[in-house]
């Protein structure tokens, strides 16, 4: 028999190339929908919080049927007895930011034109030009928002269903992928996926009870200073507490504007709150609750942010933090410790 002649390492580089941006050409084609699928691993992990503890004491499928079924019933107690009062918080909400932002600005101009009347004359002609362009903007601007719910609630209900199928049977897919890789990497896969298990669980069992104690404290803070909305800017921080540092300070500038509409006493009143809220944070809940988490360094965990948001967008910023975690578990395991032969700076 013939043998079969030597493929040249110039090819063999080349079609490996090829290949490596093919990959990172569809990685980014598809980007949207790959951090979607992150997302969805995160609900899983959070899911199996839950899910692993009724496990122990009855059937896994039981256990994901009960966690979805609480989570459809709270879904739908929130619809039928809170939503009318979240929807008018939300509604007073933004009407008293609008008010706050057009306040500033009023007086910014005034302050940039030197005079009142001419201020008058042009926000009488900016008044006329918006009610002769109105109606043609509404109409586009209701399509683009029903539009944009609707991608929204599409969105979330698959990231739910893909965190229910993965959280139901998470060894299947763990052994799926095992199955794909080479038998002499499958031992650095089982200890690589390990450790971000581990790391990954520990990251969101910390965010979760770092977001339920921001977002009440800063819920119960509001509404004895009587800063209006405070239900939903409650709500708000306990959603943004999930992006640490710029969501903490995104979500505290809804609650000042709110307050700064109201008067300036309340302003200061809500100042005080958020301040204090995040006090508590920096000094009670990240050294108790964050500490068995991994831990991340201010300033990367910022810059990694900021080049996530740049790059992806608004779900970009979302997942750059536990994607980071991802990151650096296998930056010290595969290249610290295996490649360097160096512990580990934890």
């Amino acid at each position: 028999m013939d043998e079969k002649p030597p493929v040249d390492r110039a090819w063999q580089t080349g079609a490996k190339l090829i290949a490596l941006i093919a990959v990172i050409a569809a990685g980014w084609l598809a980007r949207d929908m790959l951090l979607l699928a992150f997302l969805g691993i995160l609900i899983g992990v959070m899911l199996s919080f839950p899910v692993n503890f009724l496990a122990g004491h009855m059937k896994r499928g039981l256990a994901v049927l009960i966690v979805l079924l609480v989570i459809l019933g709270a879904t739908g107690g929130v619809v039928a007895f809170g939503a009318v009062k979240i929807a008018s918080q939300a509604g007073a909400v933004r009407q008293q930011a609008e008010q706050a932002i057009k306040s500033a600005r009023e007086k910014i101009a005034k302050l940039r034109s030197g005079g009142e009347q001419q201020q008058q004359g042009q926000g009488q002609q900016q008044q006329q030009q918006g009610q002769q362009q109105a109606p043609a903007g509404v109409e586009e601007k209701a399509v683009k928002g029903v539009l944009g719910i609707f991608s929204a609630l599409t969105a979330m209900v698959l990231v739910l269903v893909l965190g229910l199928f993965l959280v139901s049977e998470p060894k299947v897919y763990a052994k799926g992928l095992r199955l794909v890789v080479p038998r002499r990497y499958q031992e650095i896969f089982d200890t690589s996926f390990e450790k971000v298990s581990t790391s990954l669980r520990k990251w969101v069992g910390g965010i979760v009870i770092s977001m339920t104690i921001m977002g009440t404290l800063t819920t119960i803070g509001l509404a004895v200073a009587g800063i209006k909305g405070w239900f939903v800017l409650g709500l708000l921080t306990f959603f943004a507490t999930f992006v640490p540092y710029v969501g903490a300070i995104a979500s505290a500038i809804p609650g000042l504007l709110v307050a700064g509409a109201q008067d300036s006493r309340h302003l200061a009143y809500a100042f005080a709150v958020y301040l204090a809220v995040h006090i508590v944070e920096g000094y009670l809940v990240e050294p108790l609750v964050m500490k068995r988490a991994v831990k991340l360094q201010p300033a990367l965990l910022l810059v990694w942010q900021g080049f996530f948001g740049a790059v992806f967008g608004l779900v970009g910023t979302i997942v750059a933090t536990p994607v980071l975690v991802c990151v650096q578990t296998l930056t010290q395991h595969l290249w610290v410790e295996r490649r360097l032969g160096k512990k580990s700076a934890e």
